[in-house]
Order: structure tokens, then sequence, then C-alpha cells
């Protein structure tokens, strides 16, 4: 593949209006580049039926040349802190990131966690400070943009729940502040933004992939799903450009971009794709019409993996995962809004790929776990040839790695960061009203209390 290829999502002239590729900011890298794709929810049960019959080309010709095998999560599996552990090789204890949000009085959910009150650096802090280019787009609590020395961030404050903030009524008027870094970022992506806008273009875009559902009748709760995956598909969409068009300007060491639809549609819609699997009666015309939804969700994610793949270098190390995996969940109770779930902690998909793999393709079911969560950031500090801190609890997993890789970059152990980052502080909120719109979202999807419908 072409490190300049076009991409079939975008414009199709869209390097060539920036003005800019990937290929025109040569520069001597430090180590071979490496591609973070984390899909929220990503289930093997649903992917691998999907690779077997050729559905998923991009993920079958990544594993094919790397590693395709599970990842360990950990429970509760609140997606922040879940991510948040990935991106710092910490715990909830030591990262500060507990919840969704801060526990009010009497257990409510205060003020969301954002990005200054982890106590730990990330992993675009640790590579930023040791002279990586990063490149991290829509990560969970990143909002704010942190200003780091060398890299970019497009922010995410609040993931699923990014499109309803990022278009919410009258934004565009104050403008969501320090929603990027270098603030001189926020110039670029704006376009992006602007045309995921609720009546944008995206919207017919979305119709295309997915149709439209009546919203009369026995439709009216699948049809409140649907509004909600709609504004999911939105954010993750306008995401997923903005990340192609950062790289078409520059390709950083570590890039990174996170899509949280193959979890909202998990949640959603396992009902209509596995109907046997509940005690409930599930209309036939409404699984006929959305019993196909995740797997074109896991489709989509493997077209949007095969635009990444085009324009990163072919020595770029690839990494795919997923913070846990999905099954069928409350099987009983037709109101409902979550019929998948991961509470129990399934495992996630974790793939990679690139010079630095020991290749051994898609590994058996009974002994596919490889690592998990705690051993991402040890793993992406080892890719990128930075020392990996002595206090970090878990250790690098050298054994997904080739003995060629291992014996020319030997591990490396460095002392703490923790006492040269910034002290953490209370969470911040974007603009008035903010904290309430996430608190709802998350309320809609079933993240949080109150996910029965009335």
């Amino acid at each position: 593949m072409s490190s300049c290829a076009a991409t079939p999502l975008v414009l199709p002239t869209l390097f060539l209006l920036l003005g800019v590729t990937g290929c025109s900011q040569e520069r001597e890298r430090p180590c071979p580049p490496v591609l973070v794709v984390g899909m929220d929810g990503l289930e093997w049960s649903v992917l691998e039926p999907l690779i077997d019959a050729g559905r998923a080309p991009n993920f079958q010709k990544l594993i094919e040349r790397g590693v395709g095998g599970s990842i360990q999560t950990a429970v509760p599996t609140f997606s922040p802190v879940l991510w948040s552990t990935i991106a710092t090789g910490f715990g909830p204890r030591e990262h500060g990131i507990l919840n969704f949000a801060e526990m009010g009085p009497g257990g409510q959910l205060g003020k969301p966690y954002t990005s200054n009150t982890r106590q730990v650096p990330a992993i675009w802090n640790m590579a930023s400070e040791q002279d990586r280019r990063v490149l991290s787009t829509a990560w969970w609590v990143s909002w704010p943009a942190e200003k780091i020395q060398n890299g970019r961030i497009v922010a995410s404050y609040a993931a699923q729940a990014q499109g309803r903030i990022l278009w919410k009524s009258g934004v565009w008027a104050d403008g969501l502040p320090d929603l990027a870094h270098p603030p001189s970022l926020m110039e670029e992506i704006l376009p992006a933004l602007q045309d995921g806008a609720p009546e944008g273009p995206l919207r017919s875009e979305f119709n295309g992939i997915f149709g439209s559902i009546p919203q009369e009748g026995a439709w009216d709760f699948p049809w409140q799903r649907d509004r909600l995956f709609r504004m999911a598909y939105h954010g993750d969409r306008t995401h997923h450009r903005i990340m192609l068009e950062q790289l078409a300007q520059e390709i950083g060491d570590l890039n990174m971009v996170y899509y949280g639809l193959p979890d909202v549609a998990g949640h959603y819609f396992w009902r209509y794709r596995e109907p046997s699997a509940f005690s409930y009666f599930t209309p036939p015309e409404q699984t006929k019409r959305l019993g196909n939804r995740i797997d074109i969700v896991y489709e989509l994610m493997d077209r949007w993996l095969g635009d990444l793949i085009d324009v990163v270098p072919p020595e770029t190390n690839i990494m795919v995962l997923s913070d846990h995996g999905m099954h069928a969940f409350n099987l009983a109770n037709p109101r409902q809004i979550q019929s998948g779930g991961h509470e129990a902690g399934p495992d996630g998909v974790f793939v990679l790929a690139g010079p630095a793999v020991q290749v051994t393709g898609l590994l058996p079911k009974e002994s596919r776990r490889v690592t998990n969560i705690f051993q991402v950031a040890p793993a992406l500090l080892h890719l990128l040839e930075l020392p990996v801190p002595e206090d970090l609890p878990a250790l690098v997993p050298e054994h997904i790695f080739s003995p060629e890789w291992i014996q020319n970059h030997a591990v490396q152990k460095g002392p703490s960061l923790r006492s040269e980052f910034r002290p953490a502080t209370p969470p911040r909120v974007p603009g008035e009203g903010y904290d309430q719109e996430f608190i709802d979202s998350m309320r809609a999807i079933g993240y949080v209390g109150g996910d029965e419908e009335e």
C-alpha cells in the first residue's frame, strides 16, 4: 500500500486540497512510526465470522502479518477508566479516573472527569517529553487538550457523548475551548467539525450506510436508540476525517485515534442481532431492519482501518485494540436500553502487526489472550524505543515481539516520570450545561443509572 494513497471515505481530492501529504515532510525518525487504533467494545465473536467471510479484509491482512489475540480487561468496565489505564499503564487508584464522573453527595454523578484530573502522565505526555512527535485524536478523557511539546491533540470531552456536545446549540458562537493543541489546529479541524453537524452532509451518509427507521408506534423504542447512535456516528466519522487529514500533513512517531461506535452499536442492537438469546419477543420486522447494524459497524471499522493503513508508511507498527468484548445482556427485560453488555469483563480484541512483531496470525480461541490493558503503555514505549518507567505495574509483553526485534531493541528501564508531572486539579466544564449533557448522554446509552426505558 502506498503511504500517500487517497482514502475512500474522505473526499478523493483531500490530500491535493490540503497541499501537503504525509510524504512531503520527511525527517529522520528515531523509531518506526506507531499507529494505535482504539475501537471500543470490539468483540471477537462478531469480528471473526466477518473475517472468515471476507467482510473484514483489512483486519485479515493485518492479522496475517502479525498477531490476532485477546486482551484482558479489568472490572468495572467503565470506558474512561479502562482507556485511561491503556494510555497510562496505571490502574484507577493511581491515574485517578474512577468512573465517568466524580461522585457527588448521595452517590450522584458530579462533574465528568477531564484530562487535568489525571494524576499520572499518559503515553502522549511520556512520548512528547522524550522527543517523540505525537498525534492523538478523540481519546477518552483527553479534554482539555494538553499542551504537549511535540505534538497535536484533538481532544475528546466525552467520547460517545462528544457528538451531542460538539454540536450543542450555540457551540459555534462561543467555541469549545481547549479542543485542540496547538491552538492553531482548531482552524484546521473546524471544517470537519462543521460538516459533522446533525443536519450536515453526514446525515445522508449515515442513511446510505444504515438506512432510516420510522418513529411511530412500536418503532419508538428503537428510534430513540437510532437517534443517539446516529450522533455517535457523526462524532466518530468526524474524528476519522480529522485523523486522516492530520496524518496527511505529518505522520507522528506515535499516532492514536479512538472510535466508540462498536460499543454503542453493541449496547443498542444486540437484541436484534441475536434475538434467540433473549426471553422476550422481538418483532421480526425490527430484527430484519436492525439485525445487521452491529455487523455493518464492524465492516465500517474495517474500512476505516484500511484508510489509516493506506496513509502510514509500510514500516509502521500498527496496534488495534478494544477495552473489552461484549455479549448478550439484560436477557429478560425488553425495556432495558442495553441489550449488549460487558459487566463481567470479557476479553477485548488485540491485533498487532509491523516490523517488531512475531508473526503468528490469529491465535486459537482457547489460547488467544496475549496481553492485558496494563501492558499496552509499556509496549508502546518499547515500540517508540523509549525507557519504561520502573514504577509501571506491568512489564513489556516481550513474547509478542520477534526475537530479532528484541535482540536489536532491548527493553529499557527508566526512572518514574510521575514526580515531574503537573499536579491534578478538579474537573473542568467546557461550558454551561455541558456536564449535565454528558451525564444525560451516558444515561441515554445506558452507561450510568436509570438505564430502563420508562
